[in-house]
């Protein structure tokens, strides 16, 4: 790996950025405010739990991040022994986690998923059996030791898709079916390619549930902040006419840039638990997929900094950036990122854009190499990442748009940019919701 980076370019890194003044962007916020209270009066409308007694049933858990999965898992976990159940967990994650069960159960543990935490086995493995087949003959696998149980209690956040639309995107029947595939059920799936996934994934996760038996599913919905909004409980045969109202509901109370138009968007870091592609489509409109459908703000260069601690290293999504940094180069773990993009068949993903020396040189390269004849009169904005979107940093000419924007709203005076003596930019200066 090299070390540094000597770039020419036009009059040097030597430049004056502009100021950046902290700007409040307001979504809709409802959310439940005892989640312990709501997954219990959920599960308390499942009709003759005594079914349950004696059941060794496996609840999915997946790798993205999600609000209240702990005391969601915890109640569901203690529902099922009240009633008798034996439930365990198996982790549902396609080829995440390097396509390894020991890489799988490193991404519960970051989580707090744990056998300690969740009083319950974990039971990790990338076997597979073949259960149905889609109607053109390919194969539909599900981990073997999830099948092996009597029952499979399916419990996911519905949200948009980072790589295409339809009526189901990410949710309930894509963990069935691309998450309990392990690598070889999603790597199979994936070939169909995303611009067929609108009619893939339903037609797939219905020829599955005629052959297994799901007692119920929890679809979890987030609001722009990040937390949870709703739960709801489902049972088998209601799955796939729920998850598309589940799924409006969701993309009715995402976070977006609410500007229209930016010059260099500055992205503090990307993960796989931010999006399945690290930073979402949903918000910056750039789909590694290439799959139409996505809008977003007008971005002439986008620049990553850096990686979230729990991604461990799989940089997904980087592709989509055109400029990084070489210590974020560093952390890549390139079997983890490169078997996700196989996975997935979108290659684009795992590119590597250009890789400056540290931060202010990739900041003052992004603004150099863009369509700007003034950097003081750039618009620029600086994000968290693509989850968090309430709290940005925005440069003087955005400010000025401000007013003509709805529900946005400066909140601090103009400040520096700083960076340690190292390059490296200063901590995000701003809350986190």
């Amino acid at each position: 790996m090299f070390d540094s980076i000597a770039v020419t370019l036009d009059g040097g890194f030597d430049c004056e950025l502009p100021p950046m003044v902290g700007v409040k962007q307001e979504f809709t916020r409802k959310k439940i405010v005892d989640i312990n209270e709501k997954i219990r009066a959920e599960l308390a409308t499942f009709p003759a739990p005594e079914r349950l007694k004696g059941q060794e049933l496996a609840i999915t858990v997946g790798s993205r991040g999600i609000s209240g999965l702990i005391p969601v898992l915890l109640e569901t976990i203690s529902f099922l022994k009240l009633h008798g159940a034996i439930p365990f967990i198996v982790p549902s994650m396609g080829s995440h986690g390097a396509a390894s069960a020991e890489g799988q159960l490193k991404i519960l543990a970051s989580y707090g998923i744990s056998e300690e935490t969740m009083g319950v086995e974990i039971r990790s493995s990338m076997d597979v059996i073949e259960v149905a087949q889609m109607a053109d003959g390919v194969p539909l696998y599900l981990d073997r030791i999830a099948c092996e149980a009597d029952g499979i209690i399916l419990i996911n956040k519905i949200k948009p898709h980072a790589d295409f639309k339809g009526k189901v995107e990410s949710g309930l029947s894509k963990m069935l079916c691309i998450g309990l595939g392990n690598h070889l059920g999603a790597s199979s799936l994936h070939r169909y390619g995303f611009g067929n996934f609108h009619t893939v994934i339903p037609e797939a996760a219905s020829r599955l549930l005629h052959k297994i038996t799901v007692p119920f599913a929890i679809g979890l919905i987030e609001n722009a902040y990040d937390e949870l909004m709703d739960i709801q409980v489902v049972e088998q045969q209601d799955i796939l006419e729920a998850e598309p109202l589940y799924l409006e509901k969701a993309k009715q109370n995402i976070a977006t840039i609410l500007f229209p138009e930016i010059d260099v968007l500055i992205i503090q870091e990307i993960g796989k638990n931010i999006s399945g592609e690290g930073m979402d489509p949903n918000v910056t409109g750039r789909p590694g997929s290439g799959v139409g459908g996505f809008t977003g703000p007008k971005i002439s260069t986008t620049l990553v900094l850096d990686l979230t601690e729990k991604t461990h290293g799989n940089g997904v999504g980087i592709g989509m950036a055109d400029v990084t940094t070489l210590p974020l180069v560093k952390q890549l773990d390139l079997n983890a990122m490169y078997t996700n993009a196989a996975t997935a068949g979108t290659l684009a993903t795992a590119k590597i854009p250009m890789v400056m020396k540290n931060d202010r040189e990739a900041v003052v390269f992004a603004l150099k190499t863009g369509p700007i004849h003034s950097i003081q009169d750039a618009k620029i904005m600086w994000i968290k990442n693509t989850l968090e979107l309430d709290y940005i940093m925005v440069s003087p000419a955005l400010a000025k748009t401000v007013e003509g924007i709805k529900n946005v709203s400066i909140i601090t005076e103009p400040v520096e940019f700083a960076f340690d003596n190292e390059g490296c930019l200063l901590p995000w200066p701003l809350p986190t919701h």
